[in-house]
């Protein structure tokens, strides 16, 4: 662990760890497509972390811990971007939605029927905005 990990934010920690899960996602079924790499990267830099952090995280995701997001929308943020890298390259597999459920109740979830995946799937099918599919949930 290097020094500057010590002085890393709350937030920032959170951000790492919820690149680890869409990292660790999209490699599920066995790689990582050109398609999954770019969200990964886009959301990565949405969050506030630089290319070089995003990349140690795929380089290295296990080194990364999951902090769980405090309030409900923050929860239904992540799963929509986790619900919309593992619908991205257009086919959902077991593997994928095993890490999901497990995922979800990894970031304060009592389940995947409480993280609505279904309905995001939907809407993300639909392309309602994430701020109104968030709206909406919670």
């Amino acid at each position: 662990m290097s020094i500057a990990s010590y002085f890393e934010s709350g937030e920032t920690k959170q951000d790492k760890g919820h690149v680890k899960n869409l990292v660790l996602l999209a490699s599920a079924d066995g790689e990582l497509s050109d398609d999954e790499f770019t969200l990964i990267r886009r959301i990565g830099r949405h969050l506030g972390l630089t290319y070089t952090q995003i990349g140690e995280i795929i380089d290295n995701p296990n080194k990364y811990s999951v902090i769980p997001p405090i309030s409900k929308r923050e929860r239904f943020e992540h799963m929509i971007d986790m619900v919309n890298l593992i619908q991205i390259d257009g086919v959902i597999d077991a593997n994928e939605m095993k890490l999901i459920s497990k995922f979800a109740v990894q970031i304060g979830f009592k389940g995947i029927e409480e993280a609505y995946v279904s309905e995001i799937l939907t809407d993300l099918n639909n392309n309602v905005h994430k701020d109104d599919i968030i709206d909406k949930l919670s």
